[in-house]
């Protein structure tokens, strides 16, 4: 059956969620984990959803990716409901993910090899995301022969290397420390100018949020809700922060006054719900 002209008005968007509600049932109880979540990305758009612990971030963007189906509510990639994972949607996770016994090359190759991309073909791929993660002379080395943040520079690399038309990352920076995570964050900034990919990214650092987002969403403590949408683009605030290092974007005045708006909106979720 064909959608109604007012949904098909609404899917105006490279991914959509209309009304999304997730419950998870726990001995034998049920808890709303998102409530009536409507989002709408825009092609090549860099979102970003921030939010208190537990508040069902990363439990929304799994129904992008496919993973889990709404309670209630659809979600839809170019006008088409999502029922399961695809290719079109690449996932990168907090964890590294990468098979132990591949190499660097072998790790970012291996999507293209299933799909059947032949051989030349695919070697020109993973030298040009090789390069783009720079890791030149790191081909032939395996994971446990790699630090934290270069485990993660392939498997984002591995995600991109397939061309997915979304990105779904969460919290993919989590785990690293933070001299890492800067140098990560600048560098997959530098992705998306070069790539034009569409992302979704779940973070707990502000900082981070407003660093790589187009727009920052914020949610409630659970069950999860739309708190508010901040456009990180507006009045042109930092309207070349892609182009800049992490350092220079942190400490300007718009940015840190966005990041009090924003730390606000979480903290007073945190206290008016005790989440400690």
């Amino acid at each position: 059956m064909s959608e109604s002209p007012m949904v098909n008005n609404q899917l105006n968007g490279k991914l959509v969620a209309l009304n999304v509600s997730i419950v998870y049932e726990k001995n034998k109880k049920s808890f709303l984990a998102v409530d009536k979540v409507s989002l709408t990305i825009q092609e090549g758009e860099f979102v970003v959803i921030v939010g208190p612990s537990g508040c069902g971030k990363t439990t929304f963007m799994n129904t992008f990716a496919g993973l889990l189906r709404p309670t209630k509510g659809k979600v839809y990639m170019d006008g088409q409901e999502i029922t399961g994972p695809s290719a079109e949607r690449g996932v990168v996770f907090q964890q590294f993910a990468l098979f132990p016994w591949k190499t660097v090359f072998e790790n970012i190759e291996f999507g293209l090899k299933y799909r059947g991309i032949p051989k030349e073909q695919r070697e020109e791929i993973v030298r040009k995301y090789i390069h783009l993660i720079k890791l030149e002379g790191f081909e032939h080395a395996y994971p446990h022969e790699l630090s934290g943040g270069m485990k993660q520079r392939v498997a984002i690399a591995r995600v991109y290397a397939n061309r997915p038309q979304v990105l779904l990352m969460d919290e993919p920076f989590g785990a690293l420390d933070a001299q890492t995570r800067t140098i990560m964050q600048e560098d997959l900034s530098e992705m998306f100018l070069a790539e034009k990919r569409t992302v979704l990214f779940i973070t707990h650092s502000v900082d981070e949020a407003i660093y790589l987002g187009d727009r920052v969403v914020i949610m409630t403590a659970r069950p999860g809700k739309i708190k508010r949408i901040i456009p990180i683009t507006r009045d042109n605030l930092i309207p070349e922060r892609r182009k800049m290092g992490y350092e220079e974007v942190v400490n300007r005045r718009e940015f840190l006054e966005l990041k009090n708006e924003i730390w606000g909106l979480i903290k007073a979720e945190i206290l008016e719900k005790h989440i400690l």
